[in-house]
């Protein structure tokens, strides 16, 4: 009888440790490792805006090569960690200027400068700045380790017309994370999901495609997923070397649904994840014939439900 309990004992403790085995290679393997062409991707410049009773809301995406050294300058240098090296011979930078004009609140203008190496979206520096709500500069570099964030903000009433580098309320912080224990290959950055959107082969009967993914402070699990074809209304102005030419009616989109998981962290609060001013029901529409992103949706707080549509694009 001894033996049998030692036996059924045994087993158990063989099928816990699989089981534990098996969860952790399930953990450490859930992100997509594709390779990125930057030749699919057909814009240099994406504007969108929305007006609506409430709110006006109007963002510009630009995407820019540039050569390493240029990238190298551009970052400043983490005091811990090692740094994540720059593509060669050039690494890409994205920038979204956003402007938010509530209409019973004061208006809010954001710029965000990422630059990320082309071929697989790993994210190597950023710069945010905020005017017109808890004002801010914040520079980021990327390391293995985690991400060195140097904060500037104005120290009072005083100091907030001034420009950034006058502001005296400064902090230095370190988000740490265990790239090996999250299973995450590669870390890149939120707003480069629009260029992954266009760079990536989407089709809607693919899986899901999984990314490590830094907000302001801590890593996202985020998947791109594929919600089939929709039709919908564009009215846009293409520019391109050839001239200018409106683009109306109605296309064939394909829906890139954002799912959105936070990944473990050291924070006392898990931090709301934000894509382009939207924090629920993101959803990004690309044209698969032009490879455009022609429509972005989600929840914007204190705003609801917000669609913003394609208004102008220049291509290469």
């Amino acid at each position: 009888m001894k033996i049998h309990k030692k036996s059924v004992l045994l087993f158990l403790c063989f099928v816990g440790i699989q089981l534990v085995v098996l969860s952790k290679s399930t953990i450490a393997q859930p992100y997509s490792q594709i390779k990125l062409d930057l030749k699919r991707v057909p814009w240099t410049q994406l504007s969108y805006r929305i007006n609506k009773l409430s709110v006006e809301v109007n963002a510009q995406v630009q995407l820019a090569s540039l050569p390493a050294a240029e990238v190298e300058a551009a970052l400043i240098k983490s005091p811990q960690g090692d740094p994540i090296e720059v593509w060669l011979p050039e690494s890409n930078r994205i920038s979204v200027y956003y402007n938010v004009n509530p209409i019973f609140l004061s208006p809010v203008k954001t710029i965000n400068h990422v630059w990320f190496n082309p071929q697989d979206a790993t994210a190597l520096g950023r710069i945010r700045q905020r005017r017109g709500k808890e004002d801010f500069k914040k520079v980021y570099r990327f390391t293995e380790q985690g991400v060195f964030r140097h904060r500037r903000e104005p120290k009072d009433q005083q100091e907030i017309p001034l420009e950034p580098e006058k502001w005296t309320d400064v902090k230095d912080t370190f988000y740490a994370y265990d790239l090996a224990q999250l299973g995450c290959p590669n870390i890149t950055e939120r707003t480069v999901l629009i260029y992954i959107a266009s760079a990536a082969e989407l089709s809607k009967s693919m899986s899901p495609l999984s990314f490590c993914v830094f907000g302001r402070r801590q890593l996202f699990h985020v998947r791109l997923k594929p919600e089939g074809i929709h039709p919908i209304k564009v009215d846009f102005i293409e520019k391109s070397q050839q001239g200018e030419m409106r683009r109306q009616g109605k296309v064939e989109v394909l829906k890139i649904a954002l799912e959105v998981q936070p990944l473990a962290s050291d924070l006392d609060k898990v931090e709301d994840f934000s894509f382009l001013g939207f924090q629920e029901n993101i959803a990004i529409y690309i044209d698969p014939l032009a490879g455009l992103p022609v429509q972005i949706s989600g929840i914007i707080s204190k705003v609801g439900n917000v669609t913003i549509k394609l208004a102008e694009v220049r291509l290469r």
